[in-house]
Order: C-alpha cells, then sequence, then structure tokens
C-alpha cells in the first residue's frame, strides 16, 4: 500500500457500517478525507467503486477487491444524486487523466500560454503539467509545507503558486526546476491572478487579506479586507474583482490604489 506524504484529515465523523472489509475501510480511505466523505457518496456496483478508488490510492489486489465489494455493498448509487438527462442537439465528451502522484488533491486546472494544463496537488506539495495533446505529464515537487492552493502561469513561461500552508507566493522555473519563495504577511494565500499591469494579487482567506505582488522588483503590499475573501478575477475595465466566501459580498479593488468597494449580495 502506498500514498503520497500529504496533508491527512482523520475525521472520523460518522461510523461505518459492520461488514468484512469495515477494518480495511478505516485504515486506508481515512489518511486524506474524513469517513464521512464515503458516507455522503454512492456508486453503482464494485467496478465503480474500484474506479473511484484506483484514482486516489494503490492496494494490494486483495485489498482493493475487499474495500470495493464492502463500499458497493453499503454505499451504492444514490438516486437523488443522479443527473437528469435531457435530450438536445449538443454531446459533450469527457476525457480523464489520472495524476501519476496519487491522493495529492489536484486542483484548479488552468492553461498556460503554450497549451499545456497545469494543476496543483495540494496535499502532496507540488504542481503538474500535461500535455493534453499527447496525454504526457510532469510533475515538480515544492516544499512540503506549501501545500498550493492555486496556480498562474505568466506569459515567459514560470508557473506561480500560492503556498497556502507555509504563507508563500512561489515562482517555478519548469526549465529547471528552480523554485523562487516570497514570503507574505497573511500567512495563508489562496487565489492569485495576474493584472494587465504586470503584478499578480491573491487573496488569503482565514487571514482577510488582499495582497499585491511586483513579480520584476518582489515588492509586496497586503491590506486588510472583509472576512474570507476566496476567488479573485479582473475585469475587461481592469478592476480587480473578489468573492467573499461565506459572507454574501463582492469587492472591487483599484489595482494601483488598492482601495475596495464592497457590495452586499442579496
Amino acid at each position: 500500500m502506498s500514498t503520497p506524504s500529504i496533508f491527512a484529515q482523520n475525521r472520523q465523523s460518522t461510523p461505518l457500517p459492520e461488514g468484512h472489509a469495515k477494518d480495511l475501510v478505516e485504515q486506508a480511505c481515512t489518511s486524506c478525507h474524513a469517513i464521512n466523505a464515503i458516507t455522503r457518496s454512492g456508486f453503482d456496483g464494485v467496478e465503480m467503486w474500484r474506479s473511484v478508488q484506483e484514482s486516489m490510492i494503490q492496494l494490494p489486489e486483495s485489498d482493493a477487491i475487499s474495500i470495493a465489494e464492502y463500499l458497493a455493498e453499503h454505499f451504492p448509487a444514490r438516486e437523488d444524486r443522479k443527473p437528469t438527462l435531457v435530450d438536445g442537439p449538443v454531446e459533450i465528451d469527457i476525457q480523464e487523466w489520472i495524476v501519476p502522484t496519487l491522493g495529492q488533491r489536484s486542483r484548479d486546472p488552468i492553461e498556460a500560454p503554450d497549451g499545456s494544463i497545469w494543476w496543483t496537488g495540494m496535499w502532496a506539495s507540488l504542481v503538474g503539467q500535461l500535455d493534453p495533446v499527447t496525454g504526457n505529464m510532469n510533475e515538480y515537487a515544492l516544499p512540503p509545507e506549501a501545500r498550493p492552493h492555486s496556480i498562474v502561469p505568466d506569459e515567459d513561461g514560470f508557473i506561480w503558486y500560492t503556498g497556502n500552508s507555509n504563507g508563500t507566493i512561489g515562482k517555478l522555473d519548469p526549465a529547471t526546476g528552480d523554485i523562487t519563495e516570497y514570503p507574505t504577511e497573511a500567512g495563508d494565500p489562496h487565489t492569485a491572478v495576474f493584472h494587465p499591469n504586470g503584478n499578480l494579487y491573491f487573496t488569503s482567506q482565514r487571514a482577510a487579506m488582499l495582497g499585491r505582488l511586483n513579480p520584476v522588483t518582489g515588492e509586496l503590499k497586503e491590506i486588510p479586507t472583509e472576512p474570507r475573501p476566496y476567488g479573485i478575477i479582473v475585469a475587461q475595465d481592469e478592476t480587480v474583482w473578489i468573492a467573499y466566501n461565506g459572507t454574501n459580498k463582492l469587492g472591487a479593488m483599484d489595482p494601483e490604489s488598492m482601495e475596495v468597494q464592497y457590495y452586499r449580495m442579496f
């Protein structure tokens, strides 16, 4: 059995039903997420559970089968979560790629100027690159405590990420693997975006701060803001917009003064 060194979240809030593989499930399936992530789920049959399982962890074959059989028996597909299919002229094909490091919590994919797709592996402290034409993937190790949340490529080929757990903005040079870190006051950079003025703007959710980094000089400015700033985008008029997670607000920030005007949503 092998898993990456990741941020364990073993919160057993909901007991599992008795069964032949209950102990195996508790051992193998709770190092990355709580048991209620299982109890709230449901899939059709053993093969579907195997498919889900194989995207997260490598197990001995006998254990994998036992776990899938147990999960299929106790957590079948939930009718209330099945989609309602509607006839129409549009057909959608979905292609998936399993990332090399399992259990990493791959997230926040974004397309770089060269057409490659980059993502963060938050719990494994890495970033990855996918060539969607060939399917080739590369992963780049970051400082162990970085746990990147989001990722932004720039026009020069560098990859920028938010070190959500070590309080840094990081820059990766894919050609060399070299990493430059910019420490923040906030301690938990969350989501970032480049502005046409060349600066990188970012949110820090837990610290309730907004930041601006000049990639050329390294100058970094941070300001306090309303609680839980989360998403951040740049509008066509170059205003920086922020979504406040859970506080029912949007914020419009002037990119030069960093003054924010707040809008409560109803």
